[in-house]
Parts: C-alpha cells; sequence; structure tokens
C-alpha cells in the first residue's frame, strides 16, 4: 500500500501485510509499513477493484476474506 493509500502489486521486501484472523471467521490484512493514526487495510469495492487504505476500517466488511485451506 503506497503514502497515498493505493494498493498495488510488489514481490519480496516490499510486500508486508500483516494477516489478522477476526472473531467472525474471516481475515483481514492490513500494511505493515503504514501504521500511523489508523492501520490502512485491504479491502475491494463492489466491483471488485480495490480500495484506498485510508477508507478502509477492520470492521468494514468490504476488508474481510475468507480462508482457503489448501
Amino acid at each position: 500500500i503506497s503514502r497515498t493509500g493505493e494498493l498495488y502489486g510488489a514481490f519480496g521486501t516490499e510486500c508486508k501485510l500483516k494477516e489478522r484472523i477476526e472473531e467472525n471467521g474471516y481475515n483481514t490484512y492490513a500494511s505493515a509499513a503504514w501504521k500511523f493514526k489508523k492501520r490502512m487495510f485491504v479491502g475491494l469495492n463492489v466491483h471488485g477493484k480495490p480500495m484506498r487504505g485510508r477508507k478502509t476500517r477492520r470492521k468494514n466488511v468490504s476488508t474481510h476474506f475468507l480462508p482457503i485451506m489448501v
């Protein structure tokens, strides 16, 4: 997640996300690099496009993802 809150693809050391398993069984992913006042979470809108990190919160359902056991 960039400084402005945009989600982008990265490989290696740039890709740092914290995974948290919520009480309802869903997973949330937050940026490990940007954690000033409020964390920036990975979220998708109703059209499947990434939301800006500054607009997302942990309790928002657009940031909840179902875990898949591989």
